[in-house]
């Protein structure tokens, strides 16, 4: 079964997260290296946003690995 990664950007402040969510076309061969994928595509996507947007709005990086089948 193949496994797609979803991103959230979300603000604690609002405790909303944006639509949409960010969708990897990359399919992951198990649950495990979408995870794995999950956690490191967070952290440079945090990076990218910067720590003076972090602050201000109160964000975070969820996500969510989900059977191919279901998106």
């Amino acid at each position: 079964m193949n496994y797609i990664l979803i991103l959230w950007v979300c603000s604690a402040i609002t405790n909303t997260c944006l639509a949409p969510p960010i969708h990897q076309t990359l399919p992951y061969k198990t649950h495990y290296e979408c995870v794995k994928a999950g956690y490191g595509d967070s952290f440079k996507l945090v990076e990218t946003m910067g720590e003076e947007i972090i602050e201000s709005k109160r964000l975070f990086v969820a996500f969510n690995c989900r059977p191919e089948t279901t998106i």
